[in-house]
């Protein structure tokens, strides 16, 4: 079985880095991951997206903390931007997420190389996709709010082809 759904809308900061990024590492108590990964630190979820710049997921509620920590780490080294309104983040739990990841998509979600803590941007169904893999049945896509819903009806549909319906139709 593979569930398809929403989740709730969380702090999202983006940070770019242009100088000395230790003290950002040491203030969210991880380092920043390298390219293609991401990190657990606390209560907060550190995804890399391009050279020199993260994503920051924390929960709502901390949002004034969480952009206040990383401004005052960075300093004169970067700069933090809220960019929660910019994704909208679907999660995929179950067996077959990786089979389903491959419907319409241009990405091979299959490797054994892509697990836990990995990240991708890729393109399915048309769409800019950033992948997180959270477990060995569990994957996060951030996606711009405007295509959250086709991306969710063209999941939905692929998993009933791959006969494994998510439990939210």
């Amino acid at each position: 079985m593979i569930e398809i759904a929403l989740q709730p809308p969380a702090t999202l900061i983006a940070i770019e880095v242009w100088g000395d990024a230790a003290s950002v590492s040491q203030r969210l108590g991880a380092p920043l991951p390298p390219p293609c990964r991401a990190v657990v630190a606390g209560d907060r979820r550190v995804l890399w997206l391009e050279p020199n710049t993260w994503l920051v997921r924390s929960p709502r509620t901390e949002m004034d903390e969480t952009l206040a920590l990383l401004a005052e780490a960075l300093g004169e080294d970067g700069a933090a931007s809220d960019v929660s309104g910019a994704f909208t983040r679907l999660r995929v739990e179950g067996d077959g997420w990786r089979d389903l990841l491959m419907i319409a998509g241009v990405f091979d979600a299959e490797s054994p190389g892509f697990g836990l803590g990995c990240v991708a941007g890729t393109v399915i169904h048309h769409i800019a996709v950033r992948l997180d893999v959270l477990s060995e049945t569990a994957v996060d896509a951030y996606v711009a709010p405007s295509y959250a819903e086709g991306l969710l009806g063209h999941w939905r549909r692929s998993a009933a082809r791959l006969g494994a319906q998510s439990p939210a139709e």
